[in-house]
């Protein structure tokens, strides 16, 4: 066919040849639109977002298979290799500004006189797939289903980041761990303790299982063992003999090794709670920008995967009566309360000992060491 394709404007960019994409979206760039074509940005400062067409005008030879980063072959349509029969590049980035032709944007990864083909606004309603609330009232887990058949490890990064409160690498392995076991075992998950997830750690890893699987605390198909690895077993009940455990080898190493100035940062600011107001926000920035990089690695880098894992469960969880404490008259498990006197309490009312969950794991905490209390 005839060469249908017109350049309405160049991109002016700090990096003169490719970078990490990354990098290279995190900084600010401009387009400057050709005089010819200015009229066609009238109002386009009303739109907070734009689709940027360009031509990759330094692309390599066309090739339909390859290697991703950290060498993740697929073939060139379902990746995002510049290397294409047609070099033609679709990014969305955010307008900052726009002063006359000139458009200042964030998130642009095209090198400094990249061709511009077309500009077009943002449209949630036409560019992400259809979510509306019907759908997501008959089967809540649609979007995530969908994301684990797909692959989409960013899109879930970035999901299950709304829940744990911010990006960091061992949420990123958590979800890189709940991904592939759904894929492993083709499961789905509607929350009803068919599948069950065995973690044995509470560390961040735990919250990106949660997301990804679908197994929580709430839903009775979460359980914690203490063992303080960082590890899931994944596993149905119809089958709890075909298992699959994903361990996080050299947890400290991975991030010692690769992303020296994200370790050292993490214990300056974590461990030994010394950092300063900017380290902590330094660290913030290279969590992320270590949890995004990971997301991208094939698990078998930072995993050992094991299939075939029996599983010893526990029955399905019963459902208990209530009872009231006669002391603070709370509504309390039956099963959890502590009879004295023919009377039941709960057991922040009497002096006994139960069990506790924090940063530390699992222990046994005396009633003397509690600071909870009852409403009087």
């Amino acid at each position: 066919m005839d060469d249908p394709l017109t350049q309405i404007g160049t991109v002016h960019s700090a990096f003169e040849e490719p970078a990490d994409p990354d990098e290279m979206r995190s900084r600010e760039s401009t387009i400057v639109v050709d005089p010819d074509y200015e009229a066609g940005l009238y109002r386009i400062e009303d739109t907070d977002h734009l689709k940027i067409v360009f031509f990759l005008h330094e692309a390599d030879e066309p090739t339909l298979r390859g290697p991703r980063r950290y060498g993740v072959e697929r073939g060139t349509f379902a990746c995002r290799s510049p290397n294409r029969p047609s070099p033609i590049g679709t990014t969305t980035v955010e307008l900052l500004e726009r002063d006359g032709r000139q458009l200042r944007v964030s998130g642009l990864d095209a090198i400094d006189g990249t061709p511009v083909l077309d500009i077009k606004p943002y449209a949630p309603s036409l560019d992400q797939p259809d979510t509306v609330d019907e759908d997501r009232r008959t089967t809540p887990r649609g979007r995530v289903e969908r994301a684990i058949r797909n692959r989409s490890h960013r899109e879930l990064l970035l999901r299950t980041g709304e829940i744990h409160g911010h990006l960091c690498p061992y949420l990123a392995l958590g979800v890189m761990a709940g991904v592939h076991a759904m894929r492993e075992l083709g499961a789905t998950s509607e929350g009803m303790e068919d599948l069950v997830a065995v973690v044995e750690t509470n560390s961040c890893f735990a919250d990106g299982v949660q997301y990804v699987t679908g197994c929580t605390f709430g839903n009775n198909a979460l359980i914690y063992r203490d063992y303080g690895k960082t590890a899931v077993t994944l596993v149905s009940r119809d089958d709890p003999d075909d298992g699959v455990r994903i361990h996080v080898r050299e947890r400290e190493g991975i991030i010692e090794r690769d992303y020296p100035e994200a370790s050292e940062l993490f214990e300056r600011v974590v461990s030994e709670r010394e950092g300063t107001p900017v380290e902590r926000e330094r660290l913030d920035e290279r969590w992320a920008e270590v949890a995004f990089d990971l997301i991208e690695r094939p698990i078998f880098d930072c995993c050992d995967v094991e299939t075939g894992v029996s599983v010893a469960l526990p029955e399905k969880a019963p459902i208990f009566e209530d009872a009231v404490c006669s002391d603070c008259g709370e509504q309390v498990m039956a099963p959890k309360t502590v009879e004295r006197d023919g009377e039941q309490y709960c057991r922040g009312c009497v002096d006994v000992p139960y069990c506790h969950l924090d940063g530390r794991g699992l222990s046994r905490i005396e009633a003397s060491e509690s600071s909870i209390g009852h409403p009087q």
